[in-house]
């Protein structure tokens, strides 16, 4: 005589249920994982080429369109950092997502089933992890290199000593903390689930 199948009880049902929309988020969530990190790995190479060549063909701008220039790429030099700030918290949320739904699968299991981004070394280091750190280094690098490029070709092209100096310098100084202040803030980013 066959043995009876178990019928599931309410309670199992929904537990298997809620395993199962855990592990489709999960799944979701790595694929933003992988969205993410291509997104900052592709920055630096992209916009920090982009950039320099704007730097470089200042010598080729006419006289009266300099300004603009080196006006315009300090700026988009700020849009660049926080750009890339943002995509590292971004990819932090979804890593802290991750690590939730792992707690909640083991839970849910009574057991720990999976645990990659619970017992990461990096985890809770960095924001963004080693790739977002990494990144943010890199094109702190740029920015602040292009930012000293500004300078020099400023001082060669600008026929004017003196006040126009004095004054160019202290936008760059004003940018140039600016970006320190957003990288240092970011140190206190956390990720706080709603």
């Amino acid at each position: 005589m066959e043995e009876p199948v178990p019928i599931p009880t309410h309670e199992e049902e929904l537990r298997k249920l809620k395993i199962d929309s855990l592990f489709e988020e999960y799944r979701a969530m790595y694929g933003l994982v992988q969205f993410r990190m291509s997104s900052l790995d592709r920055r630096v190479p992209i916009a920090g080429a982009t950039l320099t060549a704007t730097l470089a063909s200042v010598a080729a701008i006419p006289q009266q369109a300099l300004m603009i220039v080196f006006l315009g790429l300090p700026m988009a030099l700020v849009w660049f950092l926080r750009t890339t700030i943002n995509h590292a918290r971004s990819f932090e949320d979804v890593l802290r997502r991750i690590e939730q739904i792992e707690g909640d699968v083991n839970e849910l299991l009574d057991h720990e089933a999976i645990c990659f981004q619970s017992r990461h070394p990096s985890r809770g280091h960095r924001v963004g992890g080693r790739t977002g750190f990494e990144t943010i280094g890199a094109v702190l690098v740029t920015v602040v290199t292009l930012l000293i490029g500004c300078a020099f070709m400023f001082l060669q092209t600008v026929d004017t000593v003196g006040q126009a100096q004095i004054a160019y310098a202290g936008f760059l100084a004003v940018v140039l903390a600016y970006m320190i202040l957003i990288v240092v803030r970011l140190k206190r980013y956390e990720y706080k689930p709603q």
